[in-house]
């Protein structure tokens, strides 16, 4: 059941939680939506059942089809959803949407890809988009957004490698971006970024408890410098590893102490799981003890 025991939060709530660098109320970023079965990823349903879940924000995944059409998807293949060779880019969105969508018990489904204007139509107004892997259209998905009105509920998201997303980014004042730091000697860029346009967060994405951006002196002075810390806690593989092992699977299997407690006593303010229900109950647990 949805959770209920409060008014769901706007997204203008939760927007002005994440500029604000005193709070630190934990937030919830639902990875491509909440979807299982029959409700794929990175699609309207998948959106509307995170927030009702508890999700204070929404990651997507876009790209551009044959004809120029923005749509959600994740994949650079289409083999994993659509069982068969090649990319978004080689098809028209006529055709994709005509193709078997295949869901997570393997089985065509009712839903089909959504264009990104469809995604966000039940959006409007109801949570902050989180935009991820659609570098190479930034300018369309841009106009999109300001067609619909939602640029103020959007957030742009970056690898800090990448010094085109740098540019594009300080020439568009009216956005807001959360950069991942795949480097730490990129703080520099991101810095210098912050000074030009809105930039209240980093990702950070380590592998280990070891590495240098996962220490607590680390989240600390990126605090000091007025920078608020996104981390993944998903469990995609055994070969990927989010939030240096204390992830979903650990939280789920151990209790959430032994996995996104671990994040927010570490000092991440916003966690990007596939479970957000799940995540949203134990915050909610640790409020109350």
């Amino acid at each position: 059941m949805p959770l209920s025991d409060e008014k769901r939060k706007s997204w203008q709530q939760a927007m002005d939680i994440l500029c604000d660098l005193q709070c630190r109320q934990t937030q919830i970023v639902s990875h491509r939506g909440k979807f299982s079965s029959s409700v794929m990823e990175n699609t309207s349903l998948a959106f509307i059942t995170a927030i009702n879940q508890g999700a204070d924000m929404v990651e997507m995944d876009l790209q551009k089809t044959k004809d120029g059409v923005i749509v959600g998807h994740h994949d650079d293949s289409m083999m994993r959803l659509f069982h068969r060779p090649g990319k978004i880019s080689e098809y028209t969105a006529a055709e994709l949407k005509a193709m078997d969508f295949f869901n997570y018990i393997n089985e065509p489904c009712a839903e089909q890809m959504e264009t990104f204007e469809e995604m966000i139509e039940p959006l409007i107004n109801r949570t902050v988009l989180v935009l991820d892997k659609c570098w190479d259209c930034w300018d369309e998905v841009y106009l999109i957004l300001k067609k619909k009105e939602m640029l103020k509920q959007a957030i742009f998201k970056f690898y800090t490698k990448d010094l085109a997303a740098f540019k594009w980014a300080s020439a568009h004042t009216d956005c807001i971006f959360i950069p991942m730091l795949d480097e730490m000697e990129h703080l520099d860029r991101v810095l210098a970024l912050k000074d030009k346009v809105k930039v209240p967060a980093v990702e950070i994405m380590p592998e280990r408890d070891t590495d240098e951006v996962f220490q607590k002196e680390t989240l600390e002075d990126l605090r000091r410098q007025g920078l608020k810390i996104w981390c993944n806690s998903l469990s995609l593989s055994r070969d990927m590893v989010y939030g240096a092992g204390y992830d979903d699977i650990k939280a789920l299997r151990y209790g959430g102490d032994c996995g996104w407690g671990y994040l927010v006593d570490l000092g991440v303010d916003m966690i990007q799981p596939d479970w957000p229900f799940e995540l949203a109950l134990y915050l909610r647990g640790r409020a109350y003890q």
